[in-house]
């Protein structure tokens, strides 16, 4: 008897317990979903999925063995599927701020600077390459060559450089240039960034010389909003019967290719644009040349043309261009697509290298066809992709840029203003186009040796060749 009772005491005993393990099994909450996580993978595989199908180089690619979910960081896992020669396919989380960017529009003080050392110093020096019309800088009276010699009452530094671009407000102080030394005004000079459009054409003048009325124009961004005014600019050289041309694109690092094809028609020889003819040819990866020849509706897609320019084409036959390092993508693309039909000289230093375009993708273009509650968290991620590679009519290539044929170099220490003959890259085009030797500048002033410093901030547009809108015409979206 006994004993039937302990057991009984022990089968309810292990009842109470299956009751209250299960009990509890019960309340333990289950594990919460990592809003991280959603989001990466969400993002890596936009990455996936827009680069497989756009991308120029996707070929080197083994998409197979690609398996997007175990990647823990998208940016990683972007850079590792970028082709080794690519330095211009390039991610983003803030696309929307790339677009107003791209449009011109920035919070700025507007000024371009480089850096450099004077002699084994360690502090830093800045040089206003330019400034941009009605910016802070322009009405605090900054112009091209002054030099910063303080920033906020220090030293410029390594570390501290950056503020000159990302801080809403500086007060900075201009270096004078005496005895081989650089010394600080006095007097400081405060500005506030403001969000404003930064107008690319910095400069637009008929030079009268021996005869010439030489029509010159600087321009350093091709910017979707710039292109009435590029008209209006080539009207005024037409209106004042100009017979020769000066394009100063030494630091126009490129921009949207329908500004740039506007330009190129306004001009190119008049028999050329009224024809219509093509000045660039784009080839893209395998499926999409495929696709695009197989539909002629499309076949526009491989090429650009010239476009009306209502009137105001300048019908030149030799057009001056003034280049540098910085002169990229659709600057590239201004000069190669004109030489075949005119007298292209260019002056100054080789160019960049940048034969390739594309577009800004977005998650919407990956997925038009999908609702978009699918990629809300992600919708403002973008990527500028690389989709065709560029070359004229003759099928030039530049992978290394474009070589000038009058080689100038200009001095950071020694900048004068755009439209002045004593710049040497201008002197020089003045000089091949009179036939007479422009006077050497000569500004009295001993110049110390200095070091440029490996340090800069590039401009959104610096690198772009883009083209917009991003095209809807896709395999499967007819």
């Amino acid at each position: 008897m006994k004993k039937r009772m302990n057991t009984g005491w022990i089968f309810c005993c292990g009842l109470c317990l299956l009751g209250l393990l299960a009990a509890c099994k019960e309340d333990d909450p289950k594990p919460k979903p990592d809003p991280e996580a959603k989001i990466t993978l969400k993002v890596n595989e936009f990455i996936y999925e827009g680069l497989r199908s756009e991308y120029l180089w996707t070929s080197t690619i083994n998409w197979t063995a690609i398996d997007f979910k175990k990647e823990k960081d998208p940016h990683a896992f972007f850079k590792r599927l970028i082709y080794k020669d690519d330095r211009w396919t390039s991610l983003t989380d803030n696309a929307e701020a790339w677009n107003q960017a791209f449009a011109g529009y920035s919070t700025t003080f507007g000024f371009d600077l480089r850096f450099g050392y004077i002699g084994y110093s360690d502090s830093l020096f800045a040089v206003v390459r330019y400034v941009y019309p009605g910016t802070p800088a322009d009405r605090a009276g900054l112009k091209r060559g002054d030099f910063l010699l303080k920033l906020n009452g220090g030293a410029i530094t390594v570390k501290n450089y950056g503020d000159l671009y990302d801080k809403p407000t500086v007060v900075v102080n201009k270096g004078i240039l005496r005895d081989k030394t650089l010394k600080a005004d006095s007097i400081g000079i405060a500005m506030i960034a403001v969000k404003m459009y930064q107008d690319p054409i910095l400069k637009d003048t008929v030079i009268v010389k021996d005869g010439h009325r030489v029509g010159y124009l600087c321009y350093t961004d091709y910017t979707d909003l710039s292109t009435p005014e590029l008209v209006k600019v080539a009207a005024r050289f037409k209106a004042a019967g100009i017979t020769d041309m000066v394009l100063d694109l030494r630091y126009n690092g490129g921009g949207y290719i329908s500004t740039a094809r506007s330009l190129c028609s306004l001009l190119a020889p008049e028999a050329a644009v009224k024809r219509k003819e093509r000045f660039l040819l784009k080839l893209w990866n395998e499926y999409y040349m495929n696709y695009w020849r197989s539909k002629e509706k499309y076949s526009e897609q491989l090429y650009e043309t010239f476009v009306d320019t209502l009137g105001v084409n300048l019908n030149l036959s030799r057009l001056y261009i003034l280049t540098g390092k910085g002169t990229a993508s659709a600057s590239e693309l201004t000069l190669t697509g004109l030489t075949p039909y005119m007298d292209v000289i260019q002056i100054g230093d080789t160019t960049h290298g940048k034969f390739c375009g594309g577009g800004v993708l977005m998650p919407k273009h990956v997925w038009w066809n999908v609702d978009s509650s699918y990629y809300r968290e992600i919708k403002n991620w973008g990527m500028y992709v690389m989709e065709f590679k560029f070359c004229n009519t003759r099928k030039d290539e530049f992978p290394h840029g474009f070589a000038p044929k009058y080689v100038v170099k200009e001095s950071i220490l020694e900048l004068y203003p755009f439209g002045d003959e004593r710049d040497p890259l201008l002197g020089k085009a003045l000089e091949l186009i009179t036939g007479k030797q422009v006077a050497k500048a000569r500004s009295g002033r001993t110049l110390p040796a200095y070091r440029e410093a490996p340090i800069r901030r590039n401009r959104p547009l610096e690198g772009k060749a883009i083209d917009r809108p991003h095209r809807t015409a896709v395999p499967g979206r007819e």
